[in-house]
């Protein structure tokens, strides 16, 4: 914003293209961006809330450097508590079978998988391919039983040892 005498507030640039240094003096990079991270520059503090498509798909393709990213740990962490997460759906679950990010997100903390909300979205992409906003609870339990998302529960990968083909559903 340009300058004005006497309005009261500082005109100018906030910040320039720069290497960015903490408050503990360590510099800021690539693993300290992402959803739900709060980041201090120049005194003042910012809630990172969103981030594009790109952006979503450049840190899943690159799980080293965006560790919140990483799909196949987030998935074993999911599948420890697939039992957990069948009895919530079948105690506490009240709602038409259709469920949200938030409400899968209640559904984390209730089985005490505390994931932050980089890796809650980075889960819900997988599970809402089509980015409805809305998915059947299905759809997460098979997602923990490690169970691929377009096959239904036709066999059990448990009492056959494999994992049914499509043509066997």
């Amino acid at each position: 914003e340009p300058p004005v005498r006497n309005s009261g507030l500082m005109g100018g640039k906030f910040l320039r293209r720069q290497v960015q240094k903490k408050p503990d003096g360590s510099r800021f990079g690539p693993s300290d961006m992402f959803v739900g991270n709060q980041v201090e520059f120049v005194c003042h503090k910012f809630l990172l809330l969103h981030a594009d498509e790109f952006s979503y798909r450049f840190m899943e393709n690159d799980d080293k450097t965006f560790p919140f990213s990483n799909f196949p740990r987030l998935v074993t962490q999911l599948m420890s508590k697939v039992q957990d997460i069948k009895r919530y759906f079948i105690a506490e679950y009240s709602g038409d079978g259709l469920i949200d990010i938030d409400q899968f997100e209640e559904c984390c903390r209730h089985v005490e998988l505390n994931f932050n909300r980089q890796e809650l979205i980075t889960l819900w992409r997988k599970i809402d391919r089509k980015s409805k906003g809305k998915v059947t609870f299905t759809k997460v339990i098979k997602l923990a039983s490690d169970v691929p998302l377009h096959v239904s529960f036709g066999l059990s990968s448990e009492s056959t040892g494999r994992r049914p083909s499509c043509s066997e559903v």
